[in-house]
């Protein structure tokens, strides 16, 4: 596996302006969110992590939670809309460890999409996200 392929693995989409990834579930056919790594480095490390909760709906690139991180406080907006299934208990509770394994247990939430990943233009591989990301936040 190549750096490349390791800051942004090729088994999920992105969100083009959140860098958010989303993976999809084939067991349970819901979708999995998470903090990519250019996510990652244009927030800095993350100090609080609030999430919507199971149950709730969301639509897409509205908001899904708030955070305050080393370079900024804000809101996060959800790459898909659907339904909260569940959090990441583990984040909330601890919202540096998002950061210890990005693409593994790091992830945030897991939505029941209503197959809107495929309807979702701002969704972009990982070769077409690394083409459009400022060169500041290339490893």
């Amino acid at each position: 596996m190549n750096k490349h392929s390791e800051w942004l693995p090729k088994d999920r989409l992105y969100h083009r302006d959140t860098y958010l990834w989303v993976k999809p579930d084939v067991l349970s056919g819901n979708v999995v969110v998470g903090m990519s790594s250019p996510a990652l480095e244009s927030l800095g490390e993350l100090a609080y992590l609030t999430l919507t909760q199971a149950g709730e709906s969301v639509q897409q690139d509205q908001s899904i939670g708030t955070m305050e991180a080393a370079k900024m406080t804000g809101e996060i907006t959800s790459p898909v809309s659907g339904t909260v299934v569940r959090n990441n208990e583990q984040v909330l509770a601890n919202p540096q460890s998002v950061g210890d394994d990005l693409y593994e247990s790091g992830w945030l939430m897991e939505i029941d999409s209503e197959d809107s990943i495929n309807d979702a233009p701002q969704l972009v591989d990982a070769q077409t996200l690394w083409s459009l990301l400022p060169e500041d936040l290339l490893p």
